[in-house]
């Protein structure tokens, strides 16, 4: 099995060609994603029931792919969309630029 490092050097490479490649981007996007710098993004709602709080909790998942969208690399949550776009899209800025520990998100890579 490769190295973390070394899949993270090679993520940051794909992510890089595939930014400069619009044409490649559209044949590899995954539904309800969308690419940012090389990258795919996914923002996705949920709404769960607490019974301890007697209320609907909301709350948005935010889901990085590299840029083929076959390895998730990192995934949060947002209290609102706006913050779990711009949560995403900080990450993933860092993540190129080398400043983010990277490790593969565990679990089903296209769930």
């Amino acid at each position: 099995m490769a190295s973390q490092e070394k899949v993270t050097q090679v993520s940051r490479k794909l992510s890089n060609k595939i930014f400069q490649n619009c044409n490649q981007e559209a044949r590899h996007l995954l539904p309800g994603c969308y690419f940012y710098v090389g990258l795919q993004i996914q923002i996705k709602f949920f709404s769960t029931y607490s019974e301890f709080l007697k209320e609907d909790i909301e709350y948005w998942d935010w889901i990085i792919y590299d840029g083929f969208g076959q390895v998730i690399l990192k995934t949060g949550v947002g209290d609102t969309r706006d913050e779990a776009v711009a949560l995403a899209q900080v990450w993933t800025v860092e993540f190129l630029q080398g400043k983010v520990p990277f490790s593969i998100v565990p679990g089903d890579q296209n769930a």
